[in-house]
């Protein structure tokens, strides 16, 4: 019987999911992320009550963002690395805001729109240069399921050991031997 990990946060089994590292314990992802909101809401409400209690006026802050695990950063940071290198150097920050956007409406993921932009420039070989972040919504559904179909036929031909498919014969090609034209040094010296 397999063992189940329980959420630190709501108390019910992990199940289907491998679950988020949370004080030395698993939460579900959902869990985690409104924990953290949670956290980070209550620190920012903390921190306006000392700035009424002084009379002083808050400063704006850094909005945080989601919290993202470790393998979600990776993959961010992957899809990013990649952009700089079509772009040859630094990025706007227009692209972080549409990045964002794609994510909140869209429900992209950074290693699908990784994915897409390998599919573009490598794939099917399109020059891409300007706001490439802007094309992604166009070909990502065709991305998708153009590595769907390499993964697919990557399983079915997994068990196929293709190294004695196919015979191998080494085959040595000798050059033609070049017939010389010679000259006949008598007759050209004798004047004929």
């Amino acid at each position: 019987m397999p063992r189940y990990k329980k959420c630190v946060i709501c108390n019910e089994n992990i199940v289907g999911e491998s679950g988020v590292p949370y004080k030395g314990r698993y939460a579900h992802q959902k869990c985690f992320n409104i924990a953290i909101q949670t956290l980070q809401k209550d620190k920012k409400e903390k921190q306006q009550e000392k700035v009424k209690k002084k009379g002083k006026t808050a400063k704006p802050q850094a909005e945080l963002k989601e919290a993202l695990s470790e393998e979600e950063y990776q993959k961010k940071k992957k899809f990013f690395e990649y952009l700089r290198k079509l772009l040859n150097g630094d990025l706007p920050s227009k692209v972080y805001v549409v990045t964002e956007g794609y994510i909140k409406k869209y429900n992209y993921t950074y290693d699908n729109m990784y994915l897409t932009l390998v599919y573009l420039s490598e794939i099917k070989e399109k020059e891409l240069r300007g706001d490439i972040v802007g094309i992604i919504p166009y070909y990502y559904d065709e991305a998708l399921s153009y590595q769907k179909s390499i993964q697919k036929v990557e399983e079915i031909n997994r068990d196929i050991d293709v190294s004695g498919m196919y015979n191998r014969k080494t085959i040595y090609i000798r050059p033609k031997q070049r017939r010389r034209k010679q000259l006949n040094i008598e007759n050209i010296t004798k004047g004929e």
